[in-house]
């Protein structure tokens, strides 16, 4: 762990090289046949390569070059080792800065406010329980089914008016209970959008509904299609999309929904859920409920009648 560590700070050009303070060298290939040449033992010139900052060619080509000028097989181990781990760091780099950046598998926003780290990720919640209601008098009437989630408030509030969501895929033919979402869906065209009822304890969703007339009827199973908040998305890179609105979303309480049905191993029973709580510029909140529902404004475009 201490030595990646330390090849982190190397790589990113954190050294000490004036004002009297410690020198780390740079190894070059030319270097390590250098060392070789004047006659350093193998050993010392592998606790050179870990003491210093490197810049290694571990090609075809390098190698014989390193073999043809004398350069022991450990070190050449070493070179090869050190450059790999080099690689690695690159590879697994993330600039929270920039969406760009490939992530772990997920849903994330951008909070503006938040200059060292903006992009967050939503945590999913489960689902923590399901009801139907109404029914039926002499073979007419109707009835709903719902889910809801604990709490009034989920736990991710959106206090910036530039909200933007990112979308985080993953190529993963093993996926496992956390993120086989993000494998099996391909884009977030396979998610939907829907606003909470929320209330003090808790926030519902409907996720069915029935009717019956003289003994006849139907329902279906699935998210209303009404209750439903349209987004659009664009994919920004391979995997990675941005969804935004054409439509101002409203203070209240959201989440995204795999709307597919969920492989045989696993059981679709989390949302990725999140509130939109814009905040006056005198600090104060302006409060759960959109505009028009106890205070002025235009009616909620969204809101379930």
């Amino acid at each position: 762990m201490k030595k990646k560590i330390f090849l982190i700070a190397m790589f990113f050009g954190f050294v000490f090289n004036s004002n009297g303070q410690t020198k780390i060298d740079t190894l070059t290939n030319e270097k390590i046949i250098q060392l070789t040449k004047i006659g350093l033992q193998p050993s010392v010139i592998v606790n050179k390569i870990k003491k210093s900052k490197n810049i290694f060619d571990v090609s075809t080509d390098a190698l014989i070059k390193l073999t043809e000028n004398g350069v022991a097989t450990e070190v050449i181990n070493e070179m090869m080792f050190v450059d790999s781990e080099i690689q690695n760091i690159v590879a697994n780099y993330k600039d929270p800065k920039d969406p760009l950046s490939m992530r772990e598998a997920g849903i994330y926003y951008l909070d503006t406010k938040d200059t060292i780290k903006p992009i967050k990720k939503i945590d999913a919640t489960v689902v923590a329980g399901s009801k139907s209601g109404g029914g039926s008098f002499e073979g007419i009437g109707s009835s709903s089914s719902s889910s809801s989630l604990s709490g009034g408030k989920s736990l991710t509030q959106i206090n910036d008016s530039l909200y933007v969501f990112y979308f985080y895929f993953e190529k993963n033919n093993k996926p496992g209970a956390s993120n086989w979402f993000f494998a099996t869906a391909a884009s977030p065209k396979e998610f939907c959008l829907i606003e909470l009822d929320a209330s003090r304890n808790d926030r519902s969703f409907k996720t069915g509904k029935s009717s019956s007339v003289g003994g006849f009827g139907g329902g279906s199973v699935g998210i209303p299609e009404k209750d439903k908040v349209p987004f659009v998305y664009t994919e920004i890179a391979d995997g990675i999309y941005k969804v935004t609105f054409n439509q101002t979303l409203m203070p209240g309480e959201y989440c995204f929904l795999y709307a597919g049905k969920a492989p045989s191993m696993f059981s679709n029973d989390k949302v990725f859920d999140f509130g939109i709580n814009f905040v006056s510029k005198k600090g104060k909140s302006s409060g759960r409920f959109p505009p028009g529902f106890g205070g002025s404004g235009p009616p909620n475009p969204f809101k379930r009648k």
